[in-house]
């Protein structure tokens, strides 16, 4: 598995949509096991609830967003 880092900000998501890093999405089962969702697609629109990827709306309180570390400079 390939290190990566998480999206917390609003700065952080906006920036990954700006220069279109891919970013999967995870959430997180009924036993508290992180499940990838979505793997690595564009940003298409963010909005205070929610991120739209590949045409779904996830919501934010109940996802974490990530980027690979080779597409984000430290």
């Amino acid at each position: 598995m390939s290190e990566s880092r998480a999206l917390h900000s609003d700065t952080e998501l906006f920036a990954a949509a700006l220069f279109q890093l891919e970013v999967s999405v995870w959430e997180r089962t009924a036993d508290d096991i992180p499940v990838r969702v979505e793997d690595g697609a564009i940003i298409e629109r963010i909005t205070p609830i929610s991120v739209k990827i590949n045409g779904v709306y996830y919501v934010r309180s109940e996802c974490e967003f990530r980027v690979g570390r080779s597409g984000v400079k430290s």
